[in-house]
């Protein structure tokens, strides 16, 4: 570029506010400076990048030269302006290129600084400077774009990852933090310099690969909570093949809650396509419980096997009651391998899914689910059966002679007796892997995954919190003629539980007692729905009396099934004038006091450096928000606490560095574990995806962009 550009040319007001040694910065000159002492070299560096910002030009490092004898000690330096040089020859003519060549920056400025340390004053001498331009200088307006002067702080990349842990964007963290400083020209970087510095933070974590840092995460998990569980293998190549967790709140629910136990797989939700198993099941306000997560390297019986068996480790040994899956064979048969004699159920959604797909006659659908549901005991199911087989000529159907072998885990008739929590789908896992998911976004890596899971895990506890404050700073209003017993299980129930209890309650009206028998110290009473038309059927309830603790049972089983006192049951309790609910009839599952005899405490030991962070930065935060709010109500306050700033931050500054330098780098360990390879899975899509040629905007033919396209690159030669 031709020309010189002179200092003259002032950015703005900024010449006339800073000045050295009395001299503003537009009216420096070399014999003003050279000759002139800096104490430090980080001294010369600020006052030159302060010189550059108020004139309105980058800096760059031409270079720096340390001294032999002296460790870390600068002998000289030099500084230059962002345009001096020239770009290469060879970047200029490329004939190769495909694209345009990018604007040109470097114009061969002459201007410089340079100084020099001497020993015998233990300082730094400026040995040359130039204040001549050859290029135009930036505005006033402009000098926050100069790319030497932008820097994302320390406070500020604070922000953004904290705001990036509740799934809050950089671009909309970056338009806070210009709200907060009053315009773009105050925030000190744009908005990709805050992309490229999380960036760069993420692939510092990940330097020595996303399975350890996974691992590392883990590990810090288990300084934080003595009673947090992982275990995970490896493949023959080092890599990470299956990966399990629980926290000290799991091991809580599952021994409160852990006598139904769901499980079921999703895809999606990594890089690497490994499936995410979540084990979970019903609490005592019958919401979801997260008991722990599962990746797994493949879906087979021995990789099923190896998570069921770590499950069970993990929870000291407990086995669950009953368990519900998907249908999955893998699946059924590891389970028979782990929790033989465990009652297992299919999920009925899957299970009325696949009917639907395979009965497509709706005449054939509906008898098959009279099967499912409408039969109460075996003969009934087995005649019922035959005859719909015998009638759609279904004897040579596969899927109908699949599922008549496993008729013992989806038939009413067979699991009737068996408590299952009330569920009877894993609609429940299903509707956990969505809102999981909701955390989650595309390409997250494990150790962005798992705080993820953490997160969700943490506002799905707060909900549950919620709930136990609702139940226990509240009492129901009373409805129906069975006052005593209506408000006894108000008082022992949670809200959920107890809207069932009272329905079933409420059922008593319509009930008969037909006759009462006495066999012993016994009593049956049979009973009958007052308003049914139809076949009548009768129910037996039979009440073993005791001072201490009567107990019932009913033939309807629905306390066996679902844990709740059934209508024929208060029916008995209202004819034997009880007042309150027998011990025997109340599951602590579903009460109030689940978890009051199982507690587990969490030591705060050894708790990470970054954990204890964050939670200072968060404390401080909050106070600090609110000191800034009272301070800019008044002139006053605001001098005041400016004043405070201005000196409380070297010390806290000072104190930062003391401590990074007691931070020992952990030593290179050999036995890394590798980041686990790209696996196929059943939730895979089998489609033949067929790739879509791209539309040049220019020509609009197909099969090249704007940038490669023939035409446009004929039309610029001919140009």
């Amino acid at each position: 570029m031709d020309g010189s550009y002179e200092s003259s040319m002032c950015n703005g007001s900024n010449c006339n506010e800073m000045q050295y040694k009395g001299v503003r910065y537009d009216k420096l000159s070399t014999e003003d400076l050279k000759g002139q002492e800096f104490k430090t070299v980080e001294e010369a560096e600020s006052f030159y990048n302060a010189y550059a910002k108020a004139m309105g030009f980058g800096v760059r490092n031409d270079y720096k030269r340390l001294s032999i004898r002296i460790t870390g000690r600068v002998t000289s330096l030099r500084l230059v302006c962002s345009a001096q040089g020239k770009r290469r020859e060879e970047y200029m003519s490329n004939k190769k290129r495909v694209r345009r060549p990018k604007k040109e920056t470097r114009f061969s400025c002459p201007c410089l600084f340079k100084v020099r340390y001497r020993s015998n004053i233990n300082a730094y001498i400026v040995d040359d400077f130039i204040t001549n331009h050859s290029h135009q200088l930036a505005q006033a307006h402009e000098s926050h774009l100069l790319r030497s002067h932008r820097s994302v702080e320390d406070q500020h990349l604070a922000l953004a990852t904290s705001m990036q842990r509740v799934s809050v964007k950089p671009c909309h963290t970056y338009e806070y933090i210009v709200d907060r400083s009053g315009g773009f020209k105050n925030v000190g970087f744009i908005m990709k310099d805050l992309y490229n510095k999380l960036d760069s933070r993420r692939r510092e974590i990940l330097l020595e690969g996303d399975a350890e840092a996974a691992l590392a995460y883990m590990r810090g998990k288990v300084a934080t909570d003595s009673h947090f569980y992982c275990k995970f293998s490896i493949d023959e190549d080092n890599r990470l093949a299956n990966m399990f967790w629980r926290d000290s709140n799991s091991l809580v629910d599952y021994t409160c809650f852990g006598d139904v136990l769901v499980f079921d797989s999703t895809y999606k939700t990594n890089p690497y396509e490994k499936p995410l198993v979540l084990f979970v099941g019903s609490n005592n306000h019958l919401s979801t419980t997260v008991f722990g997560f599962a990746l797994l390297m493949d879906e087979t019986i021995e990789t099923y096997t190896w998570v069921l068996e770590t499950f069970i480790s993990s929870m000291n040994n407990k086995r669950p009651v009953a368990v519900l899956t998907d249908g999955d064979e893998a699946m059924r048969r590891a389970i028979e391998v782990v929790l033989p004699g465990c009652a297992h159920r299919l999920c009925t959604w899957h299970i009325a899914k696949n009917a639907r797909r395979h009965l497509r006659k709706n005449s054939v659908f509906s008898e098959f689910r009279r099967c499912m549901w409408d039969e109460v005991t075996p003969d009934g199911f087995e005649k019922r059966w035959n005859a719909m087989v015998n009638t759609h000529g279904l004897h040579n159907k596969d899927w109908v002679k699949m599922m008549y072998e496993k008729r013992q885990i989806w038939a009413e008739a067979f699991i009737s007796g068996h408590f299952f929590a009330r569920m009877r789908s894993t609609q429940r896992c299903e509707g956990m892997n969505s809102y999981m998911k909701g955390y989650l976004k595309n390409g997250v890596k494990l150790f962005e995954l798992i705080p993820a899971l953490d997160r969700a895990l943490l506002r799905l506890r707060n909900k549950v919190v919620e709930e136990d404050f609702k139940s226990n700073n509240s009492s129901h209003v009373l409805t129906s003629s069975l006052r005593k017993l209506e408000h006894h299980a108000g008082t022992m129930f949670t809200d959920s539980v107890f809207e069932h209890v009272r329905n079933e309650i409420d059922g008593v009206g319509d009930l008969i007692t037909s006759r009462t028998m006495v066999f012993g110290s016994s009593r049956v009473y049979f009973t009958s729905s007052y308003n049914n038309n139809k076949q009548e059927i009768e129910y037996t309830t039979v009440y073993y009396p005791d001072e201490n603790n009567p107990r019932m049972e009913c033939s309807c089983k629905l306390f066996e099934c679902e844990g709740i006192p059934c209508c024929h049951i208060f029916n008995v309790m209202k004819h034997e004038r009880m007042n309150e609910i027998p011990s025997s009839l109340l599951m602590k599952r579903w009460t109030k006091s689940a978890k009051s005899d199982t507690q587990i405490s969490v030591h705060e030991d050894n708790v990470p450096n970054e954990a204890i962070e964050f939670a200072r930065y968060g404390d401080l935060n909050c106070f600090g928000s609110k000191l800034c709010f009272l301070a800019s109500k008044t002139k006053e306050g605001t001098d005041i606490l400016n004043r405070e700033f201005i000196r409380v931050e070297p010390i806290l500054l000072d104190l930062w560095k003391q401590e990074k330098e007691k931070i020992v780098t952990p030593e290179h360990c050999s036995n890394i574990i590798k980041d686990p390879i790209k696996v196929r899975t059943k939730g895979t899509q089998k489609t033949t995806s067929i790739k879509k040629s791209r539309q040049c905007s220019w020509c609009k033919n197909y099969g090249h962009t704007k940038t490669t396209c023939p035409q446009k690159k004929r039309r610029r030669n001919r140009a």
